[in-house]
This record gives C-alpha cells, sequence and structure tokens, in this order.
C-alpha cells in the first residue's frame, strides 16, 4: 500500500484549512478504509455525478491554495479566486513546473499549519534530471494509501497475496500483516539487479507492481539463471511503458495477468486500465488538461482526442497543493469508447518516458535505476543524465548548484564505480543539459554504441 491525500467534510465554498494532524507510525487504516469506500462508490459513477464531484474538490482547493500557500498568495489573486467556478477557469491559473517545487523552499509551498515534521516527503527518481519532493499530511496519507490500494485491488490483488513492490523506499508496516493479509515485500530498485532478484525469490511473491522496466531486468536475470518463479497471477506495471514483446516476455515467464497505472509521486494515479485494457482518466481524483503548440490549454474531458503537453491537478492535496502542474509528458486523450462501463476519459497514449537501459560487459541489460539514485543523493547536483556510448561505459553529466565544492565530481565517480565497479565511469561537471527534442531531459540516456 502506499500514501494519497484526503477529502473532508469542508464545503466547495470554504477556503478554511484542516486542522493538521500529527504523523502516524504506524499506518492508520480508518482514514484508509474510508477513502476506500469512497473510490469504490465513484468508480462507474455517472458523469455528471463525478463532474459535480470535481468541480466542487476543485473550488475547494483553488481557494484554499490562495489563501494558506505563500507562493500561492503570490501566483493567484484573491478576486481571481473568489470567482473560480470549475475546470472552466483554470486557464485564469498559472501553469507550475517541477523547477518551481524543486528550487522553492518546503515552507514557500506547504499551506500554513503543515511544516516538514507534520508532513512526509515522496521523492521522484529524478527521470526529468530534476528531482522533486512533495509533502503529504496524515490525511492526504490516508486518501493516497487507499488510491493505491484500490488500484491493486481492481487489477486483482486478493487479501491473502504475498505482494513484491519495486521501489526505493518501503512502504509502512500496516496491522492486517500481523493476521496474513496484505503481506508486502519490499524490493529496493537503487539495489543492483542481483540484490533485487534476490530479494524477489526470497519474497515469494504471487502479485507485483512497480517499474515494467525494472520487472523485466529481473525476469531477464531470471531466465539467464535458468529460473522459473511460478505463482504470480498478476502484474501491476506503473511509471513507464513496456514495448509488447517485453511485456509478453515478462507475463509469460510469469504466467501472469496485467494491469497499468499512469501515475507519479507528484500526482499519485492520472489514470488505470480497465478489464478490457483502457487507460482511463481517474477524473474523481485529478484534472486533466493538455497544452498546445500555441501556449492555450484544453480540458481532457473526453469530448473529442486531445493531445498535448499534460497538466495536471492533484483534487486531494491539503499540504502541498498541486495546480497546473506539468507532469513532463506528451499525452493523448480520447473519449471512452471501451465499453467496460467507468465512462471517463482514456489516456490512449504516453510519450517521454525513457525506456532505456545499460548493457553490461557481459551482455546482460539492466534497468539503470539504483544508478541514478547514487548521483541524485548528492545535494549539489541539480541536474544529472547519465548516458551510455558502449556497453559497460557510463558517463555522467551534472549540472551542480552555485557554490557546489569541485571535489563532488570525484566523490560521485567513486559512489557510481562501487555500484557498477566493471564499468568505465566518467563524471563531467556541465552547465546545462540539453533536452530532447519533446522537452524533456532523458535521465537515462542509451546512444546507438550503447546497444552494440
Amino acid at each position: 500500500m502506499t500514501p494519497t491525500s484526503s477529502t473532508s467534510s469542508t464545503s466547495s465554498t470554504s477556503s478554511t484549512p484542516s486542522t493538521p494532524s500529527s504523523l502516524s507510525p504506524v499506518m492508520r487504516l480508518g482514514p484508509v478504509l474510508r477513502s476506500l469506500v469512497r473510490a469504490h462508490r465513484l468508480e462507474r459513477a455517472d458523469p455528471a455525478r463525478l463532474a459535480v464531484e470535481q468541480r466542487r474538490l476543485l473550488v475547494r482547493l483553488v481557494r484554499h491554495a490562495q489563501a494558506h500557500v505563500p507562493r500561492y498568495r503570490e501566483l493567484i489573486a484573491p478576486g481571481t479566486a473568489a470567482a473560480f467556478r470549475g475546470p472552466e477557469d483554470l486557464p485564469a491559473l498559472p501553469v507550475l513546473d517541477r523547477t518551481e517545487f524543486h528550487d522553492s523552499a518546503p515552507e514557500r509551498m506547504l499551506a500554513e499549519g503543515f511544516t516538514t515534521r507534520n508532513t512526509k516527503a515522496g521523492t521522484t527518481s529524478g527521470s526529468s534530471g530534476v528531482p522533486v519532493t512533495i509533502r503529504n499530511s496524515e490525511r492526504d496519507l490516508g486518501y493516497l494509501r487507499a488510491s493505491y490500494l484500490y488500484d491493486m485491488l481492481a487489477s486483482g490483488l486478493r487479501p491473502w497475496d504475498r505482494m513484491a513492490y519495486f521501489r526505493v523506499t518501503p512502504f509502512l508496516r500496516h496491522p492486517l500483516e500481523r493476521f496474513g493479509l496484505l503481506r508486502t515485500f519490499h524490493i529496493d530498485t537503487s539495489r543492483t539487479l542481483d540484490e533485487q532478484v534476490e530479494a524477489f525469490l526470497a519474497a515469494r511473491p504471487t502479485f507485483l507492481v512497480g517499474f515494467p522496466n525494472v520487472i523485466a531486468s529481473v525476469v531477464e536475470e531470471l531466465e539467464r539463471r535458468g529460473r522459473r518463479h511460478r505463482g504470480v497471477h498478476h502484474v501491476l506495471f506503473g511509471g513507464e511503458r513496456l514495448t509488447p514483446t517485453a511485456r509478453a516476455r515478462v507475463l509469460g515467464h510469469l504466467d501472469a495477468r496485467f494491469h497499468e497505472v499512469y501515475a507519479s509521486v507528484e500526482v499519485f494515479t492520472v489514470a488505470r486500465t480497465c478489464r478490457r485494457g483502457a487507460l482511463h482518466l481517474r477524473s474523481a481524483d485529478v484534472v486533466v488538461e493538455l497544452e498546445q503548440e500555441d501556449g492555450t490549454a484544453v480540458l481532457a474531458d473526453g469530448g473529442r482526442r486531445v493531445e498535448g503537453e499534460i497538466l495536471v491537478t492533484r483534487l486531494h492535496s491539503e499540504a502541498m497543493p498541486l495546480i497546473r502542474y506539468r507532469l513532463g509528458d506528451r499525452v493523448t486523450v480520447g473519449p471512452d469508447t471501451c465499453g467496460c462501463g467507468r465512462r471517463t476519459p482514456v489516456v490512449e497514449r504516453v510519450q517521454g518516458r525513457s525506456q532505456d537501459r545499460f548493457r553490461g560487459r557481459d551482455g546482460r541489460e539492466f534497468y539503470a535505476d539504483f544508478l541514478t539514485y547514487k548521483v541524485q543523493d548528492f545535494p549539489e547536483v541539480a541536474r544529472m543524465q547519465l548516458v551510455q556510448e558502449r556497453p559497460a561505459q557510463v558517463t555522467v553529466h551534472t549540472v551542480l548548484a552555485p557554490g557546489s565544492d569541485a571535489s563532488v565530481t570525484g566523490r560521485i565517480l567513486r559512489a557510481v564505480q562501487s555500484a557498477v565497479p566493471d564499468f568505465d565511469v566518467t563524471v563531467r561537471r556541465v552547465e546545462e543539459i540539453p533536452p530532447e527534442s519533446n522537452g524533456k531531459i532523458k535521465i537515462v540516456k542509451v546512444l546507438a554504441g550503447g546497444t552494440g
């Protein structure tokens, strides 16, 4: 299970924030169960009912942010917030990108009453080259955990399953595990491939959730070792896309079915596949706009097929509101034509997620997630990119914060070398990292020679 935000009984016209609650050292099941009931209730709600709920939450969020968040007080005039009536008014508000959160002190983005002490941090992997830390309140976490749990239950998770989740940080333990329910096993993606494989085998999982390329790397290593793991019945992919060939290889080895979520640390679940495979927007939790080349934005309401840079407003975010957040992907959204009964717009295509994997001297390919964290752990690093030009080689490009000691490049070099001792590693300090044609910076980039 994982974290999200919460809804309160505050009316849609109120701008008074909920009383901040302290963080619990153990997972509180009450808020999770209440939010789980809400998620189930809205899963197949009539579009008109969803629109009313979305509008209510959006108005409350905008007024809360303007009244209580220092940065939003600068960006949104009181009159603009007072006149705000729903999604159609979003173009009157500014667009925020990840640099706003990366470069600002937490206190500038947190609502009054919330601090780094009574909120929990969630940090992105930095796949865009700019790691971002978002902070959530206890109520936010209750909704986030319910949202993730609902995604997994809807994707085939059974209460008695052994769930292996692939991510850097472990989930908070929960009381139900004492009774053998919803048992979780952490596969730390900051560790080496061999360590991930050993953790996977020790867990003996029956349900998997995580980055598809990481799971693919583990499966390929199992095949290389001649090991066949049976027992996994469903895999929930999230964070990036696998090619059909790679996905078929994973599912064929595991003899499993799959679902997919389009999600991020910052905005939680944006969309989830239905039983027919269509990736439906989570319209009760997010508002999605698609920015066009001329800078205008079109609401992704399913009225027509639209493509553009995705802007996401997270409707449940009391501690650190996210309004018109530029996620960094180019997305195509169209009407619901799958007939599954969910009746929300469908994400037809997501572009811009890196699928490059490094190759070692022995020919094995692996997802370079654990290397990116070796670099990201240095606070001096403002931007980064790992480039492979040939097997068993990597060049680390770093944009360092002003005033950084020159010795940091040597320390980064040693950290990366310790993770891949058989690689030729070079660390270069650069002034900037050029973006790709789609405007994104690939944190992991394999050039033509890297696949040879």
